[in-house]
């Protein structure tokens, strides 16, 4: 399968506009000229490894994002932030609810389960 580059330019401008930054300004931020990054969001330019790297590195996103509609088995394993932020959101969350007597295992799948850590 090909890289579909309409749709990673896509989401290379979604991400822009809710980080409210210029396409001027992602520009220099990744080092290349803003028409060729405008070229890159409307897919009319294949951009480097580098490019697409230091693009993801600026939006904070992962490649996999920018990528999606290309792969066939994207992943959706959490990072160990994510795990650490999720851990700690549910048991502030089960504290609100007052469930003394619950174990945590009751609300997490098993899935997940050995990569909190309570």
């Amino acid at each position: 399968m090909l890289v579909d580059y309409e749709a990673m330019g896509r989401r290379i401008k979604m991400k822009r506009r809710e980080r409210r930054m210029s396409q001027q300004e992602l520009a220099k931020a990744v080092q290349i000229s803003a028409s060729y990054f405008g070229n890159l969001e409307r897919g009319s330019r294949v951009p480097s490894i580098d490019t697409l790297v230091a693009i993801a590195n600026t939006l904070d996103v992962g490649l996999d994002f920018l990528l999606a509609d290309s792969l066939t088995n994207a992943s959706s394993k959490l990072s160990a932030n994510e795990i650490k932020v999720l851990s700690r959101y549910l048991r502030d969350r089960m504290a609100e609810l007052d469930y003394a007597d619950a174990e945590p295992e009751e609300f997490v799948s098993e899935k997940y389960r050995d990569e909190i850590e309570y």
